[in-house]
């Protein structure tokens, strides 16, 4: 049966700051999290299955989420998030794929992988601990699992932000959607992978 285990909560948290920090060179940081998601679901009886229902129609709804999410991110968002400093924003992290066609599969398929993990880990574990040790509102879960995205997030302060903003966004499509990760699962892909999309053809950089 399904258990909370509050124990837990402290190593949990720990390991989210440790993976921040670690150095994981070419290493996605949504791997080991996803590694240490798994393993505090399992010591709590959980399963993923739980966190992976819905059909046709969240996913759509995530997709067309991300495809705005990425078109408001690129025409608005760019421009305030650099005004608060001298950094430039980047909104893919794999600038290879400019005018090289096979990288840019390479990349896509890595990113769409990565984003199912993220997701997984960010909203189907952290949100969804969050919700199952302090039921009822889902204001603190959604801010728990967006100051996880900033902090996971390895670049300057602009970009912290946006992740933020982002997964903030996800955690309320997580709690929207009946706790499901499909649909901010779709909304990160389509978002991430546009982005890498758009850089191979040399749209964005």
């Amino acid at each position: 049966m399904p258990r909370e285990r509050r124990e837990l909560a402290t190593f949990e948290a720990l390991a989210v700051v440790a993976l921040a920090f670690i150095p994981l060179g070419n290493v996605p940081v949504a791997l080991p999290l996803l590694v240490v998601a798994t393993l505090s679901r399992y010591l709590r009886g959980r399963s993923w299955a739980e966190v992976a229902g819905g059909g046709f129609e969240r996913a759509a709804i995530g997709a067309a989420a991300g495809g705005l999410a990425l078109a408001l991110a690129i025409v608005a968002g760019t421009p305030v998030l650099e005004s608060m400093g001298a950094w430039p924003i980047e909104w893919s992290q794999v600038p290879i794929v400019r005018g090289n066609a096979l990288a840019a599969v390479l990349a896509i398929m890595v990113v769409a992988g990565t984003s199912i993990a993220m997701e997984l880990a960010l909203r189907g574990w952290i949100v969804e601990r969050v919700l199952e040790l302090w039921p009822g509102s889902p204001g603190l879960p959604v801010l728990a699992g967006a100051l996880a995205e900033a902090l996971l997030t390895p670049r300057e302060l602009p970009a912290r932000l946006g992740a933020a903003l982002f997964g903030a966004g996800l955690g309320w499509m997580y709690c929207a959607a009946g706790r499901s990760v499909v649909a901010p699962a779709l909304a990160r892909m389509t978002f991430q992978v546009g982005a890498v999309t758009l850089e191979a053809l040399r749209v964005i950089g």
